[in-house]
C-alpha cells in the first residue's frame, strides 16, 4: 500500500470485493523465530480475503527490525517477497 487509507477500497486482487480496515495479528518467521504483532492495521477483502497491511505499520516494523538507516523496499519489492514465501495450509 502506497498511502494511508481510512476507507474501504476496491480489491486489487479480485477486483470484485472491497478491502476494509481491520486489525490483524501480523505473523512471520524472522531468523527462525516466530514474530507475532497483535492489533496491526490492515485491509481485508470481503470476497477473496486478500490482506494488505497498512504502510505505516510495515514501515515501523521494517525500521524496528533493520534500523533507522535502512531503506524500506518499494511496495512492489515487498509484495514480491511476501508472494514468494511458502504458505502453510490450515
Amino acid at each position: 500500500m502506497t498511502e494511508s487509507r481510512t476507507k474501504a477500497y476496491a480489491c486489487p486482487r479480485c477486483t470484485v470485493g472491497r478491502c476494509s480496515p481491520q486489525e490483524l495479528i501480523f505473523t512471520d518467521m524472522i531468523q527462525g523465530q516466530l514474530l507475532a504483532i497483535p492489533n496491526t492495521p490492515a485491509y481485508v477483502c470481503d470476497i477473496c480475503h486478500f490482506v494488505e497491511f497498512a504502510s505505516e505499520a510495515v514501515e515501523a516494523l521494517w525500521q524496528e527490525l533493520h534500523g533507522e538507516q535502512s531503506e524500506l523496499p518499494s511496495s512492489e519489492e515487498l509484495t514480491a517477497l511476501v508472494q514468494q514465501k511458502p504458505r502453510s495450509s490450515l
